[in-house]
């Protein structure tokens, strides 16, 4: 058999085995699923949900206080400095230690050697605006 359709052959009866493996898988889950599931008690008096409370409460609050505690709670996060990751002073430091140390083997890797070799222009790198 040639390689390639070996290898072709390979790749079908794993994907095949791999995807009948998983739908296994999530067969074993719904069946547990169903099998634990747990059902809510049903009492002679039903108890309103939380819903209904909150929708009681709702027009008691008005919005202006909301925007108020909001804009409280920035300003307080703000003065604290909590909100402040730090993730950008790197790059506003400029160049670092790596990038010279890579600039100085670069140019000592490209200039001429203290041999009888005539010396080279730095054209290359003033071309670059380096």
């Amino acid at each position: 058999m040639a390689p390639v359709v070996q290898g072709i052959t390979l790749f079908v009866i794993g994907m095949a085995l791999l995807f009948a493996a998983m739908g296994l898988l999530i067969l074993v889950m719904v069946v547990l699923e169903r099998v634990f599931r747990t059902r809510p008690l049903v009492t002679a008096k039903q108890e309103p949900e939380e819903s209904e409370t909150v929708s009681k409460l709702a027009p008691a609050i008005e919005d202006e206080q909301v925007v108020a505690a909001i804009a409280v709670a920035l300003a307080q996060l703000r003065s604290l400095d909590l909100g402040r990751s730090g993730l950008g002073e790197a790059l506003e430091g400029g160049r670092g230690s790596w990038w010279t140390a890579g600039q100085i083997r670069q140019r000592q890797a490209t200039a001429p050697h203290a041999s009888n070799t005539p010396a080279r222009s730095t054209t290359s790198f003033t071309a670059h605006g380096r």
